[in-house]
């Protein structure tokens, strides 16, 4: 009985022993070249295929993986793989790969996988490297994985030095072509045609234009910001290079590419993912027809670093009125005037300026409890007066040449003991390369035994100082300060120019202009004093007396219709109304500002940091 028994359960082992597997076929080639010709995957496919029909087992399912590395986990056909065979159902039995390396190029994540899947009794299965499924088979398995990933890396620094090599002689290495620009066969070398980049004649035009707005505006007003530029390019029937509208994002991607200028940077950034750059010894520059010259890009970058929306509120840049956002009262807690409508009986709609205290507490007497006294100053008459005092007194070649006088004095000082320190750092250098040359000389003359542990951490030591000196005189000559420049005929036409630009133009340019000068504008009972800084003055002073292009940081286009919003305006009649039905009013600033001292700021002319304009009277 017991014999019978034994030899029943000997057939039952039997049976399972023989009994066919639920398999999961996994292939895949890295490259997208692999993947065309598809030779690689065929073959694949044809051994596991005859492997699962030798063996008796059933395929589930086959995952194809086209042009896709195995250094990268998050591969879509393979992580839809792993879901199936982990999705705790325990319908399959095992995956199989042609090799360990179709399916890892990284042993930690290899081991990692190999564990999920025996949680839920999947085995990996290679077909080219059978191994036994005991403690052996596990030590030779991860051997074949450190094995691969020391292949996949090796590789890699081949494929790079062969790419650096190759943007060394001006070659493309492909990926994705900048705007503005095609490629175009060039030599063949071996049996490889090499690719150069060439203007896209149709696309550059785009880019000069781009640029241009970005610099020179459009004609109408000062220079675009990246979104009216955006509009003005679609309106006109510009595209982008799959048909698609210009968007800010694109706009500002071509402004700040500096490949237009003639270079482009190969091995600039480690991946794609974190956008760490490399260090300055591993870039590859090369040279490709130039689109934008360097002036022009280095104006408008400073031009977009000027026009940054954070350097200054929107609500107060942007608002519809010239002195918006710099305009403010000298009450207790120095709030901003803000922008308000009357209507007279008559029905004439008039523009002011009034406290946003005393709009907000309601009140309208200093005897009640008010710290200020809520005077009413019409829009027109205040930025008559503010525009004629710098007109009148601050934008004069005398006054603008005491400025700047001013800031050369301040800027010959600073500068001095910067020079004293770059000379001081050149001593020092010259000074370690002089020890070394005499120890370098004992050691040949043989006074001093070469073979000393000493002697080479004093060779060490001296080396680090030396090059500590020249890295930092060469940072503190970089890090000099411009010298100002006294010109009288660039400081004529600097004048000129800027009060043609205050004078004329719309809101937007002559506002624009105003801020680039104006720090503050303090109104009182009875004057109205205007605040700025000398450096003011030197930032807006360009090449050759041409005042710096600025532009408004942000637009206030919001409330397009009367249906997004219950107090809709005209903004060419009047301003907006300070608060909006909703929005919880909120408190003065408890700390008052700078400007909110009383006293003149400075001397009229001298060589203090800022300048004060008294205008004339508020009432």
């Amino acid at each position: 009985m017991a014999r019978k028994h034994l030899r029943t359960l000997e057939n039952v082992a039997a049976d399972v022993s023989k009994r066919s597997r639920n398999i999961l076929i996994y292939i895949r080639v890295s490259t997208e070249k692999q993947a065309s010709n598809a030779l690689s995957l065929g073959s694949q496919e044809e051994n596991l295929i005859a492997r699962c029909k030798r063996d008796g087992d059933n395929i589930v399912g086959i995952f194809r993986e086209e042009g896709e590395t195995a250094t990268n986990m998050r591969r879509p056909a393979f992580e839809q793989m792993i879901a199936r065979a982990t999705d705790g159902t325990r319908t399959i039995d095992a995956i199989m790969v042609y090799s360990f390396s179709r399916a890892f190029r990284n042993q930690v994540e290899q081991e990692l996988t190999v564990q999920t899947l025996r949680k839920h009794k999947v085995e990996l299965i290679s077909h080219a490297e059978p191994l036994a499924n005991d403690d052996t088979g596990d030590m030779f398995r991860k051997f074949i994985g450190i094995v691969n990933e020391y292949q996949s890396k090796e590789t890699s620094r081949s494929t790079m030095r062969t790419m650096k090599a190759n943007a060394k002689l001006g070659y493309s290495n492909g990926g994705i072509i900048p705007y503005g620009y095609k490629s175009v066969d060039a030599e063949v070398i071996g049996n490889k045609q090499k690719k150069r980049l060439a203007i896209e004649p149709v696309e550059a035009e785009t880019v000069i234009h781009a640029f241009d707005l970005a610099k020179n505006g459009d004609g109408t007003g000062g220079p675009l910001g990246t979104k009216k530029i955006a509009e003005w390019l679609n309106a006109r029937g510009y595209r982008s290079r799959n048909g698609s509208l210009f968007g800010t994002g694109t706009i500002h991607e071509i402004l700040t590419r500096r490949a237009y200028t003639g270079v482009r940077n190969f091995n600039e950034f480690a991946r794609k993912s974190d956008g760490e750059r490399k260090v300055q010894s591993e870039i590859i520059e090369y040279e490709i027809p130039t689109i934008i010259d360097q002036a022009t890009f280095e104006a408008v970058q400073t031009l977009l670093v000027s026009r940054h929306p954070r350097s200054r509120g929107p609500r107060l840049s942007a608002a519809p009125s010239l002195l918006g956002g710099l305009v403010r009262c000298d009450c207790e807690k120095s709030c901003s005037l803000t922008t308000a409508t009357g209507t007279s009986r008559t029905g004439v709609i008039y523009a002011y300026y009034k406290c946003v205290q005393a709009i907000k507490q309601g009140r309208h007497k200093e005897g009640n409890g008010a710290t200020c006294v809520n005077r009413k100053i019409p829009r027109p008459v205040i930025e008559k007066l503010v525009v004629d005092a710098l007109l009148d007194q601050l934008l004069q070649p005398e006054r603008v040449t005491s400025i700047l006088l001013a800031l050369k004095a301040r800027r010959d000082e600073r500068q001095a003991s910067a020079d004293r320190r770059v000379v001081d750092l050149g001593r020092q250098a010259s000074d370690a390369e002089e020890r070394l040359g005499r120890l370098y000389a004992a050691i040949e003359a043989g006074s001093i035994d070469g073979t000393d542990p000493s002697l080479k951490e004093r060779v060490a030591a001296l080396k680090n100082a030396r090059d500590r000196a020249v890295e930092a005189a060469d940072y503190a000559r970089k890090s000099s300060a411009l010298p100002v420049q006294i010109d009288p005929i660039a400081i004529d036409r600097f004048t000129r120019l800027m009060r043609e630009q205050l004078i004329s133009g719309d809101v937007a340019a002559r506002k624009a202009y105003l801020a680039s000068i104006v720090d503050a504008v303090i109104v009182s009972e009875d004057k109205i004093r205007i605040i700025g800084s000398n450096d003011n003055i030197r930032s807006t002073f360009g090449p050759k007396g041409q005042p710096t292009p600025v532009v408004r940081k942000s637009v206030q286009e919001w409330c397009p219709g009367a249906g997004s919003n219950h107090r809709h305006c005209d903004f060419q009649s009047h301003a907006l109304p300070t608060e909006l039905p909703g929005r919880r009013p909120e408190r003065c600033p408890g700390r008052a500002p700078v400007y909110s001292e009383t006293g003149p700021r400075c001397p009229a002319i001298g060589g203090i940091s800022r300048w004060a304009v008294s205008g004339g009277s508020a009432s």
